[in-house]
């Protein structure tokens, strides 16, 4: 969970800006679709950059709740709200990096869709 918590905080740095997360994942899709169009490429990018911040969030909840939280989801939902909201304040300070309240959502949508699942499976089993 720490590890985890770190990786998160390490994606926030400068190191994995649009810019640099570009250098990376722009190539692929345009080796994946030959045919793509550059705002198809930019759109895509921003996408995989956005479901990065739900999985992240998701995957965070997942560990916490199958840890030190066991039986406390709720506030392992609201560590990770909390996290979420000083991620993006680290990021308010990083340069090529922005702050963005709409990120916090999103980290928050995946740590809540994590929770919804997570109940739907035990009960399941």
């Amino acid at each position: 969970m720490f590890v985890w918590g770190a990786l998160i905080f390490m994606l926030s740095t400068s190191a994995f800006t649009a810019a640099n997360t570009s250098r990376i994942i722009d190539p692929i899709l345009r080796w994946l679709l030959p045919g793509i169009t550059a705002a198809s490429v930019d759109l895509c990018h921003n996408l995989i950059r956005k479901a990065a911040h739900f999985t992240e969030y998701g995957i965070l909840f997942w560990l916490l709740v199958r840890g030190p939280m066991a039986r406390r989801p709720y506030l392992a939902l609201m560590l990770c709200v909390v996290y979420a909201l000083t991620d993006e304040g680290h990021q308010a300070f990083v340069p090529g990096r922005t702050a963005s309240l709409y990120d916090v959502a999103l980290d928050s949508s995946g740590a809540l869709f994590s929770h919804f699942l997570t109940t739907a499976i035990a009960e399941i089993a």
